[in-house]
Formats: structure tokens, sequence, C-alpha cells
């Protein structure tokens, strides 16, 4: 009698058989194909490395969707990626540092200890591209145009590139100097959109602007809106410059995909640090591709320099079309 235990597989990982594999390798080199017309060059970072280098600069989250082993030859804590986006910074600082720009691409398997959502996967196959050096938005405009010929690629339908920028949240907490367990409060509150959660700490912040925040979310028309609101103050003014210049970029450019702004959205808050952005199709509920500025992490490495990218996994993407 075969015992089922001996082919299950853990739940959040699957076989990908053939006609599903073809399929996969073709958008990889696809996409891959198109990243290298646009002078992304391939790098191919380790999937395992020691944590202390792993975790540099990502925060809490990505520390917790990390496997961890002991090394048993230096008996040092090992990690298997769960994102690949620190290794390329990593890469640029210390392997590439003599070119004033830099702009790298990847695709490989990553490992999470939990799905992003009920029933999904945790093992990935990230594909991305980063750019180093560059600190106006034409850097992000391209990674945006790269990200959305990736969904283009994969035939996907019905496209929202959503924009934020955790630089308007960074300003109107500065206004108010607020941080540490108080912040972190108001960050939950407004990535669940609660409005009387908001209401409840009216005793120890004004939530007067962060209301306004809560509001400013739509199409792009909302810029406008945040301009009146905001415009006092120059920190607040300049982010709302920079998503400015992308959504007239992508007017211009006469991009047939839908943009959606969203200010509240401070999701990632302690890893960006400006402009962020999302891709959307209809029937999914998460973001089927993201990316955004990163300008710290490179500095942790010992290069701090401007940085922005994208990443997807491929098996999700190969399913849109």
């Amino acid at each position: 009698m075969v015992n089922d235990a001996n082919w299950l597989l853990p739940e959040g990982v699957e076989e990908i058989l053939p006609d599903e594999a073809i399929k996969l390798e073709m958008l990889r080199r696809s996409v891959l194909d198109d990243l290298a017309s646009r002078g992304f060059n391939l790098v191919m970072p380790p999937v395992m490395e020691f944590v202390d280098a792993l975790l540099t600069g990502t925060g809490e989250e990505l520390d917790t969707q990390t496997y961890k082993f002991m090394d048993q030859h230096t008996h040092r804590m090992l990690g298997i990626r769960a994102d690949i986006t620190p290794q390329i910074a990593r890469i640029d600082s210390h392997y590439l540092a003599d070119l004033d720009v830099n702009k790298l691409c990847y695709a490989g398997t990553v490992l999470r200890t939990q799905p992003a959502h009920m029933g999904g996967q945790r093992e990935l196959l990230q594909i991305g591209a980063e750019i180093f050096g560059v600190d106006d938005e034409s850097a992000d405009l391209e990674i945006i145009q790269a990200m959305l010929q990736a969904l283009s690629l994969s035939r996907a339908a019905d496209v929202t590139l959503s924009l934020g920028h955790v630089g308007i949240y960074r300003a109107l907490l500065n206004e108010q100097s607020v941080d540490g367990l108080l912040e972190q409060r108001l960050r939950d509150v407004l990535l669940r959109k609660s409005t009387p959660d908001l209401d409840a700490l009216s005793e120890q912040i004004d939530i007067a602007p962060f209301k306004v925040l809560l509001s400013l979310q739509g199409s792009t028309d909302v810029l406008a809106n945040a301009h009146k609101a905001f415009g006092h103050n120059q920190e607040l003014a300049d982010s709302l410059a920079q998503l400015e210049t992308v959504v007239s970029e992508l007017k211009a450019n006469k991009s047939a995909i839908k943009v959606h702004i969203d200010l509240a959205d401070v999701a990632g808050y302690r890893y960006h640090t400006g402009l962020k952005y999302e891709a959307f199709v209809s029937g999914r509920g998460s973001a089927v591709a993201q990316g955004g500025r990163y300008d710290r992490i490179g500095r942790l490495f010992g290069r701090g320099r401007a940085a922005t990218g994208f990443s997807a996994d491929l098996k999700t993407l190969v399913k849109l079309g």
C-alpha cells in the first residue's frame, strides 16, 4: 500500500508539469529579453546567504518571511531568500561600485514562510529589474514602463496602475513629530483605512491631515485636491510634483493603462522612500506586480544612493493571459 505522505507536497508549494512549464519558461525568456533590450544586465544572486546580510535594511516583515537554519560549517545563521531585491542592492554596492548608474535584472526562486493570501504560494519565481544611481523620476518611469511591458507580455488584460508616495505620509508625520508606537498605530489605521480608529487617536495627534489623506484616492484628479490641502508644505509639494511628472509622462506616451492614485497607501513605509507603484488586474484582489523607491538600503551596504525597481511572480503572471 502506497503511503500518501511520501508524495504530498507542503502547503503553498507546487510541481509545474510540462504544458505549464513551457509557458512559464517562454514568459521568463520574453521578459528577460525585453529587459535586456532596455539596457538591463542579468545577475544571478545565490538562493541562500548569511541572515545578517540577507535581511539588511528590509525590516521586520521580510525577517518573519525568511526560512533560517544553522550553517554547519561556520555555525552562523543562514537564510533562504524571501526577496531578491536586497541581494541586488548588495551587488550594486560591492561588486559594481565603479559604475555611476547600474541597471540590473534577475529571475529566480524565492521561498516564504507564509503565503501572501489564503491558498497562495510560498515558493515564487520572482522576476524584476532595478536602477541604481538616478535620482529623478526618469528612473521610476523606466521601471514602470518595464513592469507594464512584462504584464503585456503575459497578456494581462484590464490593467490598473496604482501610484502612491510615502514621502507624503512621512512629511505629515514630521509636522507633528509622530514616531514610535504611535506611528505604528497610525500606520495600521491607514492600512486598514479605518476612519473610526483614526478618530480614536484624536487626543494624541491632530488627525485632520490624516483624514484628508484617507480621502485622497481615486483618479488622477486627486493630485489637484492634494495640492490644495498640502501645498503649504514644500516636502509634500515636492512629492506631489513627482507623482504629477509620472502621470504626465504616462499620458504623453498615450498609455492605455488606467491610473489610480492612493496617497494613503503606506504599505512598505519603512522600506520605500518615495514613489511606489502596483499593478492590478480585474478579478484579483492583490497586486500582480509592484515596485518603488528604496534609496536607503544601499547606505546599509556602504553605498547610499538612489534606487528604484519592480518585481513580480512569474507563476502569477503566466496565469493572467
